[in-house]
């Protein structure tokens, strides 16, 4: 790994510490936007505790996907059962989903090239490439289980952010679910409680993410009306799950069921934090 500037030995030495109490592999690909976003991180007193944060946060979150996928969603805890991870990056997540969804089929997908080969190379993931326009996602239609996409809405501007959301959820199949996060209000705190348009919908250039133009992928702020008008005006079904400030705090957590045609009756709609949708 070339880590310039960093001592490169200290760092891999608390990589493998942390890899072996999360049971992960310890590798980190040298162009991971978010470790180098925490590691440079001034809210983070020393290396170590930023290291510890990266793989026990990804660690967490593949744990909490699972808790959704197999008690909430009710999904089976089978090789036949398949997940597509959207916008996986470099791995932060995917490390630990083989030991929080095994024996789940697991494919990852990400808009960086150099990802995908780490994640396949050295994760042992299956990987797809992303594409920078949603309709030129080659992914067939109901290929998945289950898709989800952490923090990914999260930077998407509006001319693009609904037809993600089209793009992504039909590659669902019939009776699974798409499960994503946003930034929320409670996430305006971190961007100085900026004032949320009228239509629902706040963003801003600039990331991370440097090699991505930032007024195709910069920071966003949805309300839950935003989000909820999208999918009845896209989709034409309501949010079958919604908790708000679920994720790290602060991120939304909505999950989308397809209806399956051979189905009497959808599955319920359940909203924790707020009423519910009906």
């Amino acid at each position: 790994m070339n880590l310039t500037g960093y001592r490169e030995k200290r760092l891999l030495d608390v990589c493998r510490r942390y890899a072996v109490e999360t049971g992960a592999i310890s590798v980190v690909h040298p162009q991971d936007h978010i470790f180098r976003f925490l590691i440079e991180n001034p809210v983070f007193s020393s290396l170590d505790k930023a290291v510890k944060y990266y793989f026990e946060d990804g660690q967490q979150s593949a744990r909490m996907l699972g808790h959704l996928l197999f008690t909430e969603m009710e999904l089976a805890r089978s090789p036949e059962t398949t997940l597509l991870e959207f916008a996986s990056g470099y791995g932060c997540v995917t490390r630990h989903l083989a030991g929080a969804l095994s024996p789940v089929n697991i494919v990852a997908c990400d808009i960086h090239g150099a990802a995908c080969d780490f994640i396949e190379r050295t994760l042992a993931t299956n990987a797809i490439l992303s594409s920078a326009r949603p309709e030129d996602l080659a992914i067939e239609s109901g290929s998945y289980d289950a898709v989800f996409a952490l923090s990914f809405f999260s930077h998407m501007p509006e001319l693009t952010w609904s037809r993600w959301l089209v793009c992504l959820f039909d590659k669902v199949k019939p009776g699974g679910y798409l499960i994503f996060t946003t930034q929320g209000l409670q996430s305006r705190k971190h961007f100085g409680n900026p004032v949320i348009p009228e239509n629902g919908i706040w963003h801003i250039p600039s990331s991370e993410q440097k090699d991505l133009d930032a007024e195709d992928y910069g920071n966003t702020i949805v309300t839950t009306e935003f989000v909820r008008t999208a999918v009845d005006r896209h989709l034409h079904q309501p949010i079958t799950m919604l908790k708000e400030a679920h994720w790290w705090g602060h991120q939304d957590l909505y999950v989308l069921r397809k209806s399956d045609p051979a189905s009497v009756s959808p599955a319920p709609a359940r909203h924790a934090g707020c009423d519910q949708i009906g």
